[in-house]
């Protein structure tokens, strides 16, 4: 075969990157992958039915069934969804209070869109409520809050946790998020376990002022360029987010409030699939601190402030959906997997980083593949 290029041929290489660069290249756009609302919301979750083991909260993490009969976590006439700390219950000294922890079967890669619809999200003294995403093996492959709270908080804190090396650029001569970054370092090693955050500076983010204004719409976009994350307060809502089968654009919503470039913190290397846990803790590691709950809840202890179930009317969720949206851009390749993490699914939390070679996508070793098949071809027909 012989390319009609003025009476002579092209060669085998020039060919191939021809018919490559002819390949059309499909835009990727976010659709709707998992969809959890109404009386369905629960297919999907697990419970964790046990004591709060992991941040030491005075809570008992109730299973599915205690879960219903507690009435904790149901569906309201409403049709959203309720999930509550328990607020008729006394209980004696050293007591732990039911409240509810669930977390996704599934798992979800680069190129997810997180977002949770709420009316109304747990606030109030000894209350620490948090919707974010994690590895089933954390920490290695990572973890990011996307909204978090603590006892009488007016704004919303984003974080990220994960192994060793992934920082956060904070610079003033290129704005990229209108939150304020607080630390900057995400090893979770350090910093009793901080992790790199972010203060949302609007109050409508969080507690009462968030109830107040009808609740809103906590998102979270995971690519490989960046995490990014927005709050919108119901009046606020983009028109590509109202239904909830639409093509989120989030190119089109403006700055996020907490900004993690790749830059700083490689997100193929550092962020593995996530699963998406609510949960309602009280007191515990970060609520119960001498300095956190007092002197602004009062000069008495956490654990004492949590026998008293009238404190806790406040505390719980009232969600109208929560939703994973994929396909977006910037996703992990193809033919990649989350191996290439630093720390491994499963590996030692003190794993040092693999080297740059090991690293590489074996995503990448497709362009090469189909370069060297049209060549083979071609110069079959050739020669």
């Amino acid at each position: 075969m012989r390319w009609p290029t003025g009476g002579s041929a092209i060669s085998p290489a020039s060919a191939a990157l021809l018919l490559l660069g002819a390949i059309p290249r499909a835009e990727a756009a976010y659709s709707l992958q998992t969809l959890y609302q109404g009386e369905s919301f629960f297919n999907g979750w697990s419970f964790w039915g046990n004591r709060d083991n992991l941040t030491n909260g005075a809570v008992y993490y109730v299973g599915s069934n205690e879960a219903a009969r507690a009435n904790v976590a149901y569906t309201n006439a409403a049709g959203n969804v309720i999930l509550k700390a328990d607020n008729t219950s006394t209980l004696a000294i050293g007591g732990l209070r039911n409240s509810v922890r669930i977390t996704t079967q599934e798992t979800y890669d680069i190129g997810s869109l997180f977002v949770m619809d709420a009316y109304h999200v747990p606030f109030g003294c000894a209350v620490w409520p948090a919707f974010w995403t994690h590895t089933r093996s954390w920490p290695s492959g990572g973890e990011q809050d996307i909204f978090e709270g603590v006892n009488l908080a007016s704004q919303n804190q984003a974080a990220l946790h994960t192994v060793v090396g992934c920082t956060v650029a904070n610079t003033t001569t290129n704005v990229t998020q209108t939150g304020t970054l607080t630390y900057d370092n995400c090893d979770y090693s350090v910093a009793a376990k901080h992790g790199c955050t972010y203060t949302d500076s609007r109050n409508q983010s969080y507690g009462q002022p968030f109830a107040d204004g009808g609740g809103g719409m906590y998102v979270a976009e995971t690519s490989s360029d960046a995490i990014s994350m927005w709050f919108f307060p119901r009046a606020n809502i983009p028109a590509d987010l109202l239904a909830t089968n639409g093509t989120p654009d989030p190119k089109t919503w403006g700055l996020p409030w907490a900004y993690y470039p790749s830059s700083s913190c490689n997100i193929n290397q550092y962020f593995a699939p996530q699963q998406i846990t609510i949960n309602i803790a009280l007191c515990g590691d970060w609520a119960g601190q001498p300095g956190v709950f007092s002197p602004s809840c009062g000069t008495g202890s956490c654990a004492n402030y949590v026998l008293d179930p009238s404190n806790f009317d406040d505390a719980y969720f009232e969600i109208a959906s929560v939703r994973v949206y994929g396909g977006g851009l910037n996703t992990r390749g193809a033919l990649s997997s989350a191996s290439g993490v630093i720390g491994g699914i499963g590996g030692s939390q003190t794993r040092a980083p693999m080297s740059g070679a090991r690293l590489q996508s074996s995503a990448g070793l497709m362009p090469v593949f189909l370069v060297a098949l049209v060549v083979a071809t071609l110069t079959q027909s050739l020669f």
